[in-house]
């Protein structure tokens, strides 16, 4: 779900699912690997037990779809998820020219004011507002989603996830936007065969949207692997009992 680019800290990989946003250009669904700031390392889940991932609103938000994207989590990853109650987004994190917030300053406030003392092992903000990262080159791209690999934090937008398209639709690219950057929190990286849920989008929301939701079943291994734990072993993505 993104293309390669140069980190900048070789201790860290950040991976984005991003939409190109070029002043005067109609905005694409794209995922890449964006530049990002140093941080320190996260140990992770401990292993053989159940992460606890929190959903924490940020700011305006879709609250219809919360309960839909903990049902995604419970289906694919079988793991803890709580819902917490809506904070404010940081000022710190807006970024006036494009009147959006940067998603990895996002990430840097979940690790430093959400996490600490919360309970929970993984923190995944929610927001409706538009967010963005830098990816090469280009200093500011819209994206839907962006995560630390092996955690602890991750964030996603809905702010690209509805437009001229159903509702139903919509809520489907938000549970596989929600479960694919929380595979990379987990730790995973991104899978090269085509319709799995950590696929490379290759510049096009349509990838998205033709993933079946799940993981292969490799990805599904290293998973439980480095928890320790079985994970389910679907067969399909029941989206009737998920968007129910």
């Amino acid at each position: 779900m993104r293309s390669a680019a140069l980190l900048a800290s070789s201790s860290l990989l950040v991976v984005a699912l991003v939409v190109v946003v070029l002043l005067g250009a109609a905005p694409r669904p794209a995922r890449a690997q964006p530049t990002a700031p140093a941080r320190a390392a996260h140990a992770g889940p401990a292993r053989a037990a159940r992460p606890r991932v929190c959903l924490v609103p940020l700011g305006p938000h879709d609250r219809r779809l919360l309960p839909v994207v903990a049902r995604g989590i419970e289906q694919l990853y079988a793991l803890e998820v709580e819902v917490r109650a809506p904070r404010p987004l940081p000022r710190a994190a807006y970024y006036p020219p494009r009147r959006r917030y940067r998603a990895e300053k996002l990430l840097a406030h979940l690790d430093r004011s959400v996490l600490p003392g919360s309970g929970c092992d993984l923190v995944m903000g929610w927001t409706r507002v538009d967010i963005s990262t830098t990816k090469a080159e280009h200093v500011d791209w819209g994206i839907l989603g962006l995560a630390w690999i092996g955690g602890p934090s991750g964030v996603v937008s809905t702010f690209r996830m509805g437009r001229r398209v159903s509702r139903e639709v919509a809520a489907m690219r938000a549970v596989k936007v929600v479960n694919h950057e929380l595979g990379h929190a987990l730790g995973l990286d991104h899978h090269a065969r085509a319709g799995c849920l950590m696929e490379d989008a290759g510049g096009t929301v349509k990838t998205v949207d033709r993933e079946s939701g799940l993981l292969c079943d490799d990805s599904r291994r290293e998973l439980e692997e480095r928890l320790g734990l079985a994970l389910p072993a679907l067969t399909e993505f029941s989206w009737s009992r998920v968007l129910e």
